[in-house]
């Protein structure tokens, strides 16, 4: 790891965002175990449940211990291993069979120069959610933009959300309609960027990081001074372009439910 305690900074940002939901999901919970924490929304998508080690280092058992947990609901999820830090529980999650996921293994990264504006193109106007009403409108516009069904986001993005003071919902509409999102999470001084998108006929034509941009700049404004998220490796390059750098790579791990549970070797 580059930067040892940005790392842990950006690992303790992406952990308390995924902590954050499931208290507003009837069926979500919340496991804090011997340096291991489990946040599960009870999502049928699997990214919303997670298995995230926290301490360093975290024990065998420990971990292993959490993934049986979490085995035994039915859900489907992912361990998401720090690579360089986390490098010893590997063994564990693939006997417990979990498989590694490469297209979600990905590089966080951070910056120190953060906006405090929304940079981007001056035809899109960027709407942050402000109340209930707003979330629905986040959601209806994230399925405009993805293609998906509200019903499934509403099953790890809850009502509540809209309550918390740390998270940031923006949308960018161009010509009145929704073309990108992006959500933020206030931690300390980080601001962490989260569920970035932009509509396939959308694309290059700068609105993606305007919204990040905008996210950014919602935790600028109320005194962040790190920003961090993680990156796919088409938008690897744009974020280098505006200052991002690599401070370490996940690797994800992914059960799926269907599978049943092994016994740890």
């Amino acid at each position: 790891m580059r930067d040892l305690e940005a790392g842990r900074r950006a690992h303790l940002n992406m952990v308390e965002a995924f902590a954050s939901l499931p208290p507003h999901q009837p069926r979500g919970f919340l496991r804090r175990s011997n340096g291991v924490v489990v946040a599960a929304t009870a999502s049928p998508v699997a990214l919303f449940n997670e298995v995230l080690p926290v301490a360093d280092p975290v024990s065998v058992e420990a971990l292993v211990a959490a993934v049986q947990g979490l085995q035994a609901t039915g859900l489907p999820f992912y361990a998401q291993l720090r690579e360089g830090l986390d490098d010893g529980l590997v063994r564990a999650v693939t006997d417990l069979g979990l498989e590694e996921d490469a297209s979600a293994s990905w590089p966080a990264m951070v910056c120190t120069d953060l906006p405090r504006v929304a940079e981007g193109p001056g035809s899109l106007h960027i709407r942050t959610v402000d109340g209930r009403s707003g979330l629905e409108e986040f959601v209806r516009a994230s399925a405009e933009i993805t293609g998906g069904s509200p019903e499934i986001t509403h099953t790890w993005l809850g009502h509540g959300v809209a309550d918390d003071p740390r998270w940031a919902l923006l949308t960018g509409y161009a010509a009145g309609v929704p073309v990108a999102q992006a959500m933020s999470f206030r931690s300390g001084r980080v601001v962490g960027i989260y569920n970035v998108v932009t509509a396939a006929t959308a694309r290059r034509r700068g609105y993606g990081w305007a919204v990040t941009s905008g996210a950014i700049a919602t935790g600028a404004q109320a005194g962040c001074t790190e920003a961090v998220l993680q990156s796919s490796a088409v938008a690897l390059p744009m974020y280098e372009s505006h200052g991002f750098s690599t401070l370490f790579r996940y690797r994800a791990f992914r059960w799926r439910a269907s599978r049943a549970p092994r016994t740890a070797r």
